[in-house]
């Protein structure tokens, strides 16, 4: 049985534990479980899906699943993963207790929580940690003397969870729920990861988590209507958790986790305490115009050599429709700057299918690239994926390419690119198929994730048959 509580609790991350075991939801929520007295365990998609990393204990002993989902087609993966495990996807043949409560949270949530809602028991719309207490309770009585329905309606009284067998009634929303997006960020939440492990994607470097919510336009983003107004933790509350967590354990490198390291008002003292550590530093998302001599200094002397920035489009004006108000000259005279301190690796990345886009922008992404070679000697590696409207954004109303124009376009750069001989950039395009079903699932209402938990059940092809329009209503009475 699952040690350390009197609930088992399985935590399910939909990918390889080389990518769930770095997100840092995962951390937070595994942490404070933990505190609670909940035998929470850690499950991941690979390598071995039905037995904890933790004790290697059999899914089938705990009575609550949930997963956090961060990516349109983890849910896919976690409706199979269920499926593969032999529990029923449908809530209303899951009423026998035998069967596992099934949830899920994550940054999905945020923007289309009804791709969820044709399986899960509850879905925790937004930020969770200030319900877990609520959750932990509920699930303390289901185990003890509720039945299935009674727990639905005692979850349904939070006005931040979704229940789908109480909150929709013949395929639609009934009741408006509330998108949690602004926990305060200095009170007394986790803020660095839980575990390190070499086997992460980052390695044994200790995330930490400076900021959330954005107050940047970027019209294609879902941060900044869905995640909240910009907040951010304060210097001393970081040194004072880091100054506990680096004195119990040895960590080289850290990770600072924001939508824009340099949006961080602290930024440079931050910097400077984590240099007096000795600590490698590395940003999880920098913007090219916010980039400064110290913050290439740091991740230098941290022996990192590399850095990843995302001009999304060529042509500058095209650049500003889309939020970021920074020129191509800008992009060379930054990167010029970081390959003269030690950066001698650069990623870029594009996307195509903008509202507005000629075939000049997409012929033109090869010119950026060549005058970064020519002027910085910097190895390029260029990614390129088609541009999927969101529910949230700005940009929600316009048209996704089809996948003819995505094979044109990626012909396209392919061409030109081979063109430039000296350090030819290394081009990595992401697949059409997957970019049409993230597309389609990011538009799913009530009634697709039904149909495709159905599919699965039975094994057989799924069909969109919901409008983008339709979801954008049912949205609008969600919340």
């Amino acid at each position: 049985m699952p040690k350390g509580g009197d609930l088992p609790w399985a935590l399910f991350y939909p990918a390889d534990y080389s990518i769930g075991s770095s997100n840092l939801g995962m951390h937070f929520v595994f942490r404070m479980l933990r505190e609670k007295g909940v035998a929470v365990e850690r499950f991941f998609e690979y390598p071995t899906p039905f037995r904890s990393v933790d004790s290697d204990t059999l899914l089938e002993r705990f009575p609550i699943i949930t997963a956090g989902v961060s990516y349109e087609l983890g849910v896919v993966s976690y409706f199979n993963w269920l499926k593969t495990a032999g529990i029923p996807l449908s809530c209303q043949d899951r009423k026998n207790r035998s069967f596992p409560v099934i949830g899920a949270g994550g940054a999905i949530t945020y923007i289309n929580p009804l791709l969820l809602s044709g399986v899960c028991d509850f879905i925790v719309l937004g930020d969770g940690l200030d319900i877990l207490d609520f959750l932990t309770a509920c699930f303390r009585r289901y185990i003890s003397h509720f039945d299935r329905e009674q727990l639905w309606e005692e979850l349904g009284e939070c006005d931040s969870l979704l229940v789908p067998p109480i909150h929709i009634q013949n395929g639609k929303v009934i009741k408006k729920r509330v998108l949690n997006k602004v926990l305060p960020v200095n009170e007394d939440y986790p803020m660095c990861s839980t575990w390190t492990t070499p086997k992460s994607v980052f390695g044994k470097t200790l995330l930490v988590e400076l900021q959330r919510g954005c107050a940047r336009s970027c019209k294609y983003c879902t941060l900044p209507g869905s995640f909240g107004k910009m907040r951010f933790r304060s210097f001393e509350v970081i040194k004072k958790q880091l100054d506990e967590v680096l004195s119990k354990i040895d960590v080289d490198q850290i990770g600072l986790v924001t939508p824009e390291a340099s949006d961080y008002p602290d930024l440079n003292k931050l910097l400077d305490y984590l240099l007096y550590k000795e600590k490698g530093i590395s940003f999880a998302s920098l913007r090219i115009d916010g980039l400064t001599e110290k913050m290439v200094l740091a991740l230098a002397q941290g022996n990192r050599h590399s850095i990843t920035i995302a001009p999304e489009t060529v042509r500058d004006l095209l650049r500003f429709s889309c939020g970021k108000k920074f020129t191509n000259n800008t992009i060379i005279e930054k990167l010029s700057m970081a390959a003269s301190n030690g950066i001698t690796q650069v990623k870029l990345y594009f996307m195509i299918g903008l509202p507005g886009e000629s075939d000049e922008d997409i012929t033109a992404i090869a010119d950026l690239c060549r005058s970064i070679i020519e002027q910085t000697g910097q190895k390029l590696i260029v990614s390129v994926g088609p541009f999927v409207p969101k529910p949230g954004t700005l940009w929600e109303n316009d048209p996704f390419i089809e996948t003819s124009a995505i094979r044109k376009k990626y012909k396209m750069i392919s061409g030109e690119l081979r063109k430039i001989t000296k350090k030819t950039p290394q081009l990595r395009l992401t697949s059409p198929k997957e970019a049409v079903e993230e597309y389609n699932l990011t538009w799913f209402s009530y009634k697709d994730s039904v149909n495709l938990s159905n599919s699965i059940e039975k094994n057989v092809p799924f069909e969109k048959k919901s409008s983008r329009e339709y979801t954008m209503e049912e949205l609008s009475l969600l919340w």
